[in-house]
């Protein structure tokens, strides 16, 4: 038995209504032109809903399944990595206890699957038990339920193959134009984005200041970590004191093998704090800034304010080639053991391979442990000229319009 199912068209979704709605002619020029915009699926007659968030530009479809409630029960974050195929990055499903229950009420269970394109996945099950708290699992995911075709504008009834809705074959769609106008005539919405470059040059320039929740800060003379040897011109950001990772590949940008500056950002509130640490490549000021990545990392996968950052679980990051990262990060741990490892008054060390022509610097990690981005800073030619491992102490702080201190 066949099932019709409405079509509408809008610029987002809220309280069970199409906000902006627009035609079919304007939401298809939308999808052509890569725009947001909102698809909203209905049974006829129906209350329950599937609302799709569709920007192709950003190679992003979020669909959410909401009940006769108008609360949220099932969602999946979908990324188109292929020209015909989307890949399901999160999938989140709630169970509500009853009607009454309000969406996302804190006893309503939520299991949420995390996925990689690399075959990794995670489970996470909550609240767990009376208590609460979660349980964390690998989550085993073959690659047919990954992986799902992309739908043409239209072509709606694709998306129920990846919320697990069975009947694609037995729907007929029908675009229908009558609903309420009135809301917002841009989206209500927006593609989740991973994180975005502070203001990295600006750290490095004394007497610069800025404006954060912790204070004011004052940008110090940056401290002159020594020189990095890089003969394989790929370089590495690490802990030092971990062992063999991903991360000794180094990343994919690359430069000319030679010999550069370090340099550590520091400024001042209560008190002085380094926040930034640099390769510097050239002399050419940055003009744009793109994320250092390593083989495999895909930037289109990251959510709202993600990043792919560099472990550091000993207060300590590091600078150096790919050709010796295991090598000298074994040596530097064992120097730290033994007590012979040599630091400056600032804190930095520098490990030496002459035999191979590399070194490390090492320098304590902004406020310690954590994960930290590096960034590619290019000038208008498109050259690297610095690479940037941002604290994320200044990260959010703005450039403050008082006058700079000199």
């Amino acid at each position: 038995m066949r099932r019709t199912i409405d079509v509408a068209y809008g610029m987002g979704w809220e309280a069970g209504s199409v906000l902006g709605p627009i035609g079919p002619e304007e939401a298809a020029a939308r999808d052509a032109a890569g725009q947001p915009y909102t698809v909203v699926l209905r049974q006829t007659g129906g209350a329950e809903a599937v609302v799709a968030q569709v920007a192709r530009a950003r190679n992003y479809l979020g669909v959410a399944v909401y009940d006769a409630q108008g609360r949220r029960f099932l969602e999946v974050d979908l990324r188109q990595l292929d020209a015909d195929r989307l890949f399901l990055r999160r999938r989140s499903a709630w169970a509500y206890p009853d009607d009454l229950v309000p969406e996302f009420a804190p006893d309503a269970g939520r299991v949420t699957v995390s996925l990689w394109p690399d075959g990794r996945g995670s489970e996470v099950v909550e609240p767990q038990g009376d208590k609460g708290g979660s349980r964390h699992t690998v989550a085993q995911v073959p690659d047919g339920q990954r992986w799902f075709e992309v739908p043409g504008f239209g072509c709606w009834e694709r998306l129920f193959a990846p919320l697990g809705i069975e009947g694609a074959d037995r729907v007929e769609l029908r675009e229908i134009t009558d609903v309420p106008q009135g809301g917002t005539v841009e989206p209500n919405w927006r593609a989740p984005e991973g994180m975005r470059p502070g203001h990295l040059a600006e750290l490095f320039v004394a007497g610069t200041r800025f404006s954060s929740p912790d204070g004011e800060y004052t940008v110090r003379e940056p401290i002159e970590a020594g020189t990095l040897l890089l003969p394989s011109g790929r370089l590495v950001a690490k802990d030092p004191t971990y062992g063999a990772s991903d991360e000794d590949a180094g990343f994919t940008v690359t430069v000319a093998p030679g010999s550069y500056p370090v340099q550590i950002a520091r400024a001042a509130a209560k008190f002085e704090e380094y926040v930034a640490a640099r390769v510097l490549v050239s002399d050419r000021p940055a003009v744009r800034w793109e994320a250092a990545l390593l083989d495999g990392q895909d930037e289109r996968l990251l959510g709202e304010g993600e990043f792919y950052g560099f472990g550091v679980d000993a207060g300590t990051a590091a600078f150096t080639d790919a050709t010796a990262a295991p090598d000298l990060g074994r040596r530097y741990w064992d120097d730290l053991v033994a007590g012979t490892q040599v630091e400056d008054v600032h804190g930095v060390a520098v490990v030496d391979d002459p035999a191979n022509g590399t070194n490390l610097v090492a320098y304590p990690s902004g406020r310690g442990d954590g994960s930290y981005p590096v960034w590619v800073g290019r000038d208008r030619e498109g050259e690297v000229t610095c690479f940037v491992a941002d604290m994320l102490v200044l990260h959010r702080a703005e450039p403050s319009t008082a006058e700079a201190i000199t």
